[in-house]
């Protein structure tokens, strides 16, 4: 198959065996890659369960103890073995209050967590290295899925497969090696309890070359200079897994204390840049025993990017020339390599985009200029990339804080920096970037941690909180927010309470003032964007198949970077602080952006500089399946709604799609003061033309059957 491997790998970690299954042209041509291929696997896999009730939990939807009866299967299923973290509570499924019904339970050996790239993945594209992890969220009960870059998703694809897909629970903690077409699941006792970052260094020095040519190991995330341009596709040869000359270097996703201890925030981490944060993946990786995957591909000396089959790889060499001159003169890729996502940081000033105390404030005088673009230069040592990329948005600081010395190590994008900073009242930057590197080693998701910390300073603050007097008046504790961060990676103290989320902690709580100031979304924390700054943020957070997300569509591009796809009716008025049309808009979106930064993958940040139609000739290019953009766009709608529906299956209704009061309360200043969005008329607008009963939140049955997605209609239906 043009643009992909043909193979998927399962891996059942209960048996200890391995199968694999064709990607069908048909199933390819649906549902592309990424995350809509994995949703589409989801399906398939857990479909069965729900038909009948649920293999292993046997809870009917209906049932008034589904939580109370999953989390006791949960905790039979997955009682601690040596070397592995805790089983969650009694009341772990019951938390999530209507999301905890149904299968699979998401900490339970049943929930497939899946690795997928994209056909465009690997590719010579610029901004295509991206993969995602998905799965049944511990977080919010609904779907969950990261999006990441570096360079693991072209490996897993060099390694033989265009996904994974990883059932069970192992015995003991295990890693997942898939060396040049040969899985094998390894020991990972002596891995246990290490972070994220041991863990990549010992795995790849284990599995790669045990030098550069200098003599010395090869920097985190580098591809040695004879493959920087030259990655070979993998075929099923089977060879030894110890490295020799000219073999590539693996590439690692692993977890660190978080996910051991099933923190439902918990994040994958590649590398030491790349982080699949949100909506918990970690946990459940943790759940299962599986402590890493690694990956490592056939190429070598003299290999290229593209060597899986392409249909016109000559077009598709031409159009990353072109695209490679484009970002060096496009103002938001030259501003991403020249500042990095940072620069979100002195533009969201402006226009009010920060959270600041926990979304209570509109402005803090002089104190984001300290954690701006002028402030991280102090402490900037050089820049990183992603595979092939051109514009090189990663930053690397060197900076001492904390009892903590960093060195030429990854520094802190945007979303940490303003979740753990301003949200907090915290200005000190090196206490920050320090603060991003203790989160990206625990292994934690710094969105939630940081709006989990600012819900739970306020609520002690309200007195609210039982055994929260550690908290109150913590706003601006650099020190104490660096100790929480450890507390929630291994559920110490009250860190136990705030490692399931702040939505959680607020049900627990049971006051309804205690819902008053959170920032959650379907129980997913939002980014550092506000709503009240940019309307169209508003019913795009609402809306999201996986809670408050920036990344789930196109919306962010289109209000904050210039994205224009008017061909694919992503066209906005550029009036940041008007709801008007945002309904409409939010549907263009969503049906662009499914094919766009899910399934195809582009990368939403350098990928602004891509059209419509020039997707759609990529697409072409790699695949040869002579999409027309219409039809491009029929996939974007048949992924989006088939996640629609998978959250609709637990529990997810119209109910659900809502802002927080916090993130509707006019602000006093800054960029947003007076700033409300209109979230009833855009809903209005986006119901009717998402074809969805306003009344339940489900699409409409004609809808689905109309996208192929019948078996779903019918669930839905029955449930």
């Amino acid at each position: 198959m043009n643009g992909y491997r043909g193979r998927i790998l399962k891996v059942d970690l209960s048996a200890g065996v391995f199968s694999e299954t064709p990607l069908t042209p048909d199933v390819a041509r649906k549902f592309v890659g990424g995350s809509g291929l994995a949703a589409h696997l989801f399906f398939e896999e857990i479909a069965p369960g729900l038909e009948t009730g649920g293999p292993r939990t046997s809870v009917a939807q209906g049932s008034s103890r589904s939580g109370e009866v999953a989390g006791e299967a949960h905790a039979a299923a997955n009682a601690p073995t040596p070397g592995a973290g805790p089983a969650p509570d009694a009341d772990y499924l019951a938390a999530l209050g209507p999301a905890g019904r149904g299968y699979p339970d998401p900490l339970g050996p049943d929930n497939p967590f899946i690795l997928a790239t994209g056909p465009l993945t690997g590719t010579r594209i610029p901004c295509a290295p991206r993969f995602t992890v998905s799965a049944r969220s511990p977080l919010t009960g609904i779907w969950g899925e990261a999006n990441v870059g570096g360079f693991f998703g072209p490996e897993l694809k060099f390694a033989g497969y265009d996904a994974v897909v990883v059932t069970g629970r192992a015995a003991r903690p295990v890693y997942l090696l898939i060396d040049r077409g040969k899985p094998s699941l390894e020991p990972a006792d002596d891995l246990w309890g290490r972070d994220t970052y041991e863990t990549n260094d010992l795995l790849a020095e284990r599995h790669g070359p045990r030098a550069s040519s200098s003599g010395t190991a090869a920097p985190d995330g580098a591809v040695p200079p004879e493959e920087a341009t030259s990655a070979v596709g993998a075929t099923s040869t089977v060879g030894a897994t110890s490295a020799g000359p000219g073999l590539r270097r693996p590439q690692v996703l692993a977890i660190g204390p978080a996910g051991e201890n099933l923190v439902r925030f918990a994040a994958a981490v590649h590398g030491k840049h790349h982080v699949a944060g949100r909506t918990g993946m970690g946990a459940v990786m943790g759940s299962k025993n599986l402590k890493a995957v690694v990956v490592r591909g056939a190429g070598g000396l003299g290999g290229r990017p593209d060597t899986f089959p392409l249909a016109d790889p000559d077009r598709l060499k031409d159009m990353a020339t072109v695209f490679i001159a484009r970002a060096k003169e496009n103002m938001v890729t030259r501003s991403l390599g020249e500042a990095g996502t940072i620069m979100g940081m002195d533009l969201g000033a402006l226009i009010g985009d920060v959270p600041i105390r926990n979304w209570s404030l509109g402005a803090w005088g002089d104190e984001l200029e300290k954690v701006g673009v002028g402030g991280y230069c102090n402490h900037l040592t050089s820049e990183g990339t992603c595979f092939l990329c051109p514009v090189g948005c990663k930053r690397k600081v060197t900076v001492e804080a904390l009892g903590h010395s960093l060195i030429n190590a990854a520094g802190a994008d945007y979303e940490t920096l303003g979740c753990l900073g301003p949200n907090l009242l915290i200005s000190d930057l090196p206490a920050l970037l320090v603060a991003g590197e203790v989160a990206n080693r625990l292994g934690l998701d710094t969105i939630t941690a940081g709006g989990t910390l600012a819900y739970a300073y306020e609520a002690a603050d309200k007195g609210l909180l039982d055994g929260g007097e550690r908290l109150k008046d913590a706003w601006g504790q650099a020190a104490l927010m660096l100790e929480l961060l450890e507390d929630m990676a291994y559920r110490r103290g009250l860190g136990n309470d705030l490692a399931d989320g702040s939505a959680i902690l607020a049900r627990r709580i049971g006051k309804p003032e205690a819902l008053e100031f959170l920032s959650t979304v379907k129980g997913l924390e939002a980014p550092a964007h506000d709503p009240r700054a940019v309307h169209g943020m508003a019913v795009a957070y609402a809306t999201s198949t996986r809670g408050a997300c920036h990344m789930n569509s196109l919306m962010y591009g289109a209000e904050h970077a210039g994205v224009s796809a008017p061909e694919a009716g992503v066209d906005s008025d550029g009036l940041q602080q008007s709801s008007a049309g945002k309904g409409l808009l939010n549907k263009a979106v969503q049906d662009l952006g499914s094919v766009f930064g899910q399934a195809a993958i582009l990368c939403q940040l350098g990928g602004n500089m891509y059209s419509g139609d020039e997707l759609v000739a990529m697409l072409n290019a790699s695949t040869g399946l002579g999409y027309t953009l219409a039809e491009v766009l029929e996939c974007g709608a048949r992924i989006w709604h088939l996640k629609r529906g998978i959250g609709n299956l637990y529990g997810m209704g119209s109910r659900d799609d809502r802002l927080p009061p916090r993130l509707l309360m006019p602000l006093d200043d800054g960029g947003a003061a007076g700033s409300t969005p209109d979230l009833e008329g855009m809903l209005a607008e986006w119901y009717e033309a998402r074809g969805i009963d306003p009344k339940t939140g489900r699409a409409k049955p004609e809808v689905l059957k109309g996208l192929g997605l019948g078996r779903l209609a019918t669930l839905l239906c029955a449930w």
